[in-house]
């Protein structure tokens, strides 16, 4: 299996969009099994020819020609997700920053999922302008049609607080609360919670929790394996090594140290797998 990693090259679209990657799998490649882990980000991932058959928490991905072109939405997963990837595959997936997804949509984020896995038909023309860029040879050529693409279908997103809410729950210099929020930015715990489901399809005390885990995912690729943990628990606010390790544990099903060991970096701070 081999992926190759894009960064959006317009300054437009890197206001919402952190990456995609050209992942394929070839028919003489071994199966591969990985797990990805909790995220903030929304992902949407494209295939032609392909059998996706779904578990809990998990994703078989083979080949089936004739199978209809598939679109999916990744975004409110709360557990690792197992995949594996069988035979031919061609796929093409975004990684939406945190509300970037809902600058292209005409509803909430959360009108168009119901589960981890969703189908995102949203757009008349998105199946044979994908079907194209996945057959498009040339990386360059195959670029320049997603960016034109995604511009096309831009239409912008504005909220009166939750750019703001999402920016102080980044911030590890602060440990803010629910209740401290809704007080910054006048308005209830309730409402804060609902926008934040809506247009997040998580909880601020989700997004927070994946936050710190992402940070200390970040911090380790300049630290040694043996970095003591109480020091990156203080770093990151959290209350002490235990409430590092349960978070971990609850986002990786992994304590920190095992996580560390076994972690595959496809590129820094944007997607961790672990392979098996």
């Amino acid at each position: 299996m081999t992926t190759k990693f894009f960064k959006p090259k317009n300054p437009i679209l890197q206001q919402y969009i952190e990456a995609y990657y050209f992942l394929t799998h070839s028919e003489n490649d071994n199966p591969v099994t990985y797990y990805t882990f909790p995220n903030n980000f929304s992902y949407i991932s494209l295939h032609e020819n392909v059998e996706i058959i779904f578990a809990q928490n998990s994703a078989v991905i083979q080949e089936q020609q004739g199978s209809p072109f598939k679109c999916n939405l990744i975004c409110h997963y709360k557990k690792p997700i197992k995949f594996t990837y069988k035979g031919n595959i061609n796929e093409i997936t975004f990684s939406f920053k945190p509300l970037g997804l809902n600058a292209f949509l005409n509803k909430p984020l959360l009108c168009y999922t119901n589960d981890f896995f969703s189908d995102f038909g949203v757009f008349d023309d998105y199946k044979d302008t994908f079907v194209t860029i996945l057959n498009e040879a040339d990386l360059d050529k195959k670029c320049d049609l997603i960016e034109k693409y995604w511009l096309a279908k831009l239409i912008s997103f504005q909220h009166p607080f939750l750019k703001d809410v999402v920016a102080d729950l980044k911030n590890i210099q602060e440990d803010y609360t629910v209740t401290r929020l809704a007080s910054k930015y006048n308005t209830s715990r309730q409402n804060l919670t609902k926008q934040f489901e809506l247009h997040l399809c998580k909880s601020p005390s989700i997004f927070k929790k994946i936050h710190r885990f992402k940070e200390a995912l970040n911090m380790n690729l300049i630290k040694t394996p043996q970095e003591n943990l109480t020091t990156m628990s203080y770093d990151l606010l959290f209350y002490d090594q235990s409430h590092l390790t349960k978070d971990f544990k609850s986002l990786t099903g992994l304590t920190p140290k095992m996580f560390f060991k076994s972690v595959s970096q496809l590129e820094k701070g944007a997607i961790n797998w672990v392979f098996t």
